[in-house]
């Protein structure tokens, strides 16, 4: 019986005034909850102007490799938060890493005609790759993406060190012990 009062009870009581108590449950935390030490993530800075930088270099090896996207005989495969890399499929039995190109914050790259497209950051960059040895960055397209990486780590319900961007970009984040964090996600 009292199980079908509280249904009738909150049926009755307006969302308008239960979406604002449910959205504000989680910005709130408990302050015994957070006090010591917790396992949680750190903020990686790097420097804005390094940050913007694209670089084309000697091949390098692949290690933490994301998305891969195959033009005539070329193949481009992303190096995960650090650019891509640009094999020589021209013989695909044995196939050649001829070039890196770095771009700290790429996730995602796409290619059209010869350009590539690729995020850095919240920037999309264009780039020509016509001479794949030598890279060069034709376009920019200043904060064109949401962000990314800089807010949050990318997990879900742990704890991290709060983003201070006087410190410059957040590239990544490390696992480790913090005292009295004070955010969550």
């Amino acid at each position: 019986m009292e199980t079908k009062r509280l249904r009738g009870f909150l049926a009755r009581l307006s969302p308008v005034f239960l979406l604002p108590a449910v959205a504000l449950s989680g910005c709130f935390t408990d302050p015994d909850e957070v006090a010591g030490e917790k396992e949680g993530y750190q903020p990686v800075y790097m420097a804005q102007k390094e940050a913007l930088q694209v670089t084309s270099l000697p091949a390098q090896p692949l290690r933490q490799t994301g998305k891969i996207y195959a033009k005539d005989t070329l193949v481009f495969v992303n190096e995960l938060n650090k650019g891509f890399h640009v094999i020589n499929n021209k013989n695909p039995r044995s196939p050649q890493n001829i070039a890196f190109v770095s771009i700290p914050g790429n996730m995602d790259i796409a290619v059209k005609g010869n350009s590539l497209y690729a995020d850095n950051f919240t920037d999309l960059v264009v780039l020509d790759i016509a001479n794949p040895r030598n890279i060069t960055l034709v376009k920019r397209l200043a904060k064109a993406l949401p962000q990314g990486i800089q807010d949050y780590p990318p997990y879900q319900n742990v704890f991290f060190e709060c983003v201070d961007p006087s410190k410059g970009v957040v590239s990544g984040w490390k696992k480790t012990m913090l005292t009295n964090p004070k955010c969550r996600r």
